[in-house]
């Protein structure tokens, strides 16, 4: 329990602080954010106070889902898992026993995916569904949320009347999938979304000097920034 209750810290926090960094670094997404939760949380936003615990929670905000999605896509780590009988995958055999490496930072994730002959592909692949309109003729290196939206009408909007979210648009490994998933998965998603939302209602994020600003990451439980610096401007 005492593994899981670090692990979870160390995870969402560096989460957290690379998400800070994008929204600093892309004033058009903070911005856009910002306007989100103000019209979604209106009645909080007339009587220029913070919104609740449970109005937060109530409240339906696809844009900022998909911030955190696109985070956690660009900043994901390699997952394991050892098979538990002999399997194959690919046409590849796979012994009990083996570790296999689930990398979730090269190719799908962050650059175009690998040629796969489908002939070689298990019936529940060919029936799976997944990642039907993820557009991979985009940059994948770029952070845009909105690759994580499903547009509901002709406008431009953000709001839950205009997109939903789609968590399975695209690949993301980052907290497992399966019976052995990640069991914090929601936990760390309230947090991250309550945070993130209170930042950004409360403070406009500043573009920082370039000797605070390295995208550099430390590879751990988890990949966090060598630096995360904030220079915040009350609202």
């Amino acid at each position: 329990m005492f593994g899981d209750i670090v692990g979870g810290h160390h995870t969402t926090s560096g989460a957290m602080m690379w998400l800070a960094k994008y929204l600093t670094d892309l004033p058009r997404i903070q911005t856009k954010l910002r306007s989100v939760l103000h019209e979604t949380l209106s009645t909080a936003r007339e009587e220029d106070r913070l919104f609740t615990l449970e109005e937060i929670r109530r409240a339906k905000i696809p844009y900022l889902d998909a911030v955190i999605e696109e985070t956690l896509r660009i900043n994901a780590v390699t997952v394991t898992r050892e098979a538990l009988c002999d399997t194959t995958i690919l046409e590849c055999p796979i012994k009990k026993g083996t570790q296999v490496f689930f990398v979730s930072n090269g190719p799908g994730f962050l650059s175009p995916s690998m040629p796969i002959d489908d002939s070689k592909r298990s019936p529940t692949s060919h029936a799976a569904k997944l990642n039907a309109t993820w557009d991979e003729t985009q940059d994948l290196t770029l952070f845009n949320p909105e690759r994580w939206l499903v547009r509901k009408n002709d406008g431009g909007g953000l709001l839950a009347d205009d997109v939903d979210f789609d968590g399975a648009a695209g690949p993301q490994l980052v907290f497992g999938l399966g019976p052995r998933a990640c069991w914090g998965r929601r936990l760390a998603y309230v947090e991250m979304k309550i945070t993130v939302a209170m930042l950004v209602w409360n403070f406009r994020l500043l573009e920082t000097a370039p000797a605070l600003s390295s995208h550099a990451g430390l590879e751990g439980i988890a990949r966090v920034p060598r630096q995360c610096y904030l220079r915040l401007c009350k609202l």
